[in-house]
């Protein structure tokens, strides 16, 4: 019974880094489409929006490998922002409170729910006797959040604020963050909602009647996925805390120049945007 309780939370955690990996990364994959809508009057050409995205991933990635702590810090930062932002634009109707309460409490409980693995997936940026440190501190912050959006979501369904379908998918969330193991419950949030929502609007935006992924999303999803492979050569992949680290220093460096692109992403749908794929 006690290596089965082990290893069956051990095995949903592999499971849900590789669907981080090869399911989430990707759904940033039509960002150079969103960047030549949204900056389409500004004369710039796509190479030249790739190459200012590339340096982005370049640097921030540097950043979290060389200085992981702040790398960290900045990442938790952008991401929060990033999904609040999300959030709040995908709710019916936008509310600011449930998008901020949703998009920091991505971030922090899975973390915070459960700080003593957490510790160990983060041993790379943050020293265990300075997590331990601050520890019960975000662990009481965590329940706030948690409390707050559970009373969101009770309201919202009490007086019909919001669709069923964000009802659910938010309860999902919550009982994913509290009762699974951290990276199991953020990509309940991750894959579940936050990618998903995301390439839904996208394919409002860019239709394409020919084929169902269309073939620069493809490539650009793999080229993504196979920026992994360098960092093999500072971290050990067969380890589920280092494989995790590399895969932060990787995603935060995709993070930023993304939430650049993907904001006020709404704004596209007053662009008339017809491409053949």
């Amino acid at each position: 019974m006690t290596l089965f309780s082990y290893a069956l939370p051990r095995v949903a955690e592999w499971i849900a880094l590789m669907l981080m990996i090869c399911a989430g990364i990707p759904h940033g994959s039509y960002d150079l489409r969103v960047a030549k809508a949204k900056w389409s009057k500004m004369e710039i050409s796509s190479a030249q929006i790739a190459a200012i995205y590339l340096v982005c991933v370049f640097l921030m990635s540097a950043l979290c490998v060389f200085t992981p702590g702040i790398g960290l810090t900045l990442f938790l930062a952008i991401s929060a922002i990033h999904f609040s932002e999300g959030e709040f634009q995908t709710s019916a109707p936008a509310n600011l409170l449930s998008g901020v309460l949703f998009g920091i409490g991505a971030m922090l409980l899975p973390i915070g729910l459960h700080s003593d693995t957490s510790m160990q997936y983060l041993g790379y940026f943050v020293d265990p006797s300075s997590f331990q440190l601050f520890a019960p501190q975000v662990r009481v912050f965590s329940f706030i959040i948690l409390i707050m959006s559970a009373f969101i979501v009770g309201r919202d369904c009490m007086r019909r604020l919001t669709s069923r379908e964000t009802i659910i998918e938010r309860c999902l969330c919550l009982f994913g963050w509290v009762l699974l193991p951290p990276l199991a419950g953020f990509s309940v949030w991750f894959i579940g909602r936050h990618s998903r929502q995301h390439l839904e609007l996208c394919k409002t935006l860019f239709h394409s009647s020919q084929i169902k992924i269309p073939l620069d999303f493809a490539l650009i999803s793999l080229l993504a996925i196979v920026g992994l492979l360098p960092f093999a050569r500072i971290f050990d992949f067969s380890d589920i805390n280092q494989l995790f680290a590399a895969s932060i220093c990787l995603i935060a460096g995709l993070t930023l120049p993304h939430m650049i692109v993907s904001h006020n992403m709404r704004a596209c749908e007053q662009i008339k945007i017809q491409e053949d794929c």
